[in-house]
């Protein structure tokens, strides 16, 4: 919906606490290149449905191979960084996994007291994206991002602020 030139873009899917599909991956770019070319549209929040930000990817509906479903994430992270208007993800709850890859690939991150992040994909493992690897490291630094990628602990809003993530 666009209100007041924001768009905001809401991730849905509360049977899995938002979750991305593959279709919600596949759906991301061509949402983000028409409101990119709608002139009405000045800045794009990117927020979760109820409670939670996104608890990354549902894997029950990734068909294929693993690097498929990575390449159908990669591609929404790209479009998301690649956004020309000023991006901000507002996160409630869990942000995970992928929900902290798209969150990453926004302008801004903006949580919401009780917010826990965490890159969870080492806990299945997954190798992390290098595109998403490298946002990360530019946002907290070596250190940080290290021990978030190989600990896949969950982190609150305040450490969250206190690495840069938010």
């Amino acid at each position: 919906s666009v209100t007041d030139s924001v768009a905001t873009v809401v991730i849905r899917h509360p049977a899995k606490r938002n979750a991305m599909t593959a279709a919600m991956w596949a759906s991301l770019p061509p949402l983000l290149g028409a409101l990119a070319d709608d002139p009405a549209v000045r800045a794009l929040v990117l927020t979760g449905d109820g409670g939670t930000f996104c608890a990354g990817a549902d894997i029950s509906t990734l068909q294929g191979s693993p690097l498929e479903a990575q390449r159908l994430a990669v591609a929404a992270e790209e479009a998301l960084a690649a956004f020309p208007k000023p991006t901000l993800a507002a996160v409630r709850g869990h942000c995970v996994g992928g929900g902290a890859q798209l969150a990453a690939a926004c302008d801004l991150r903006f949580a919401e007291e009780g917010a826990r992040f965490g890159v969870t994909p080492a806990k299945l493992g997954i190798v992390y994206p290098s595109s998403a690897t490298r946002r990360l490291v530019s946002l907290v630094g070596p250190a940080s991002a290290k021990y978030l990628l190989f600990s896949g602990e969950l982190i609150d809003a305040e450490r969250a602020l206190r690495t840069g993530l938010v």
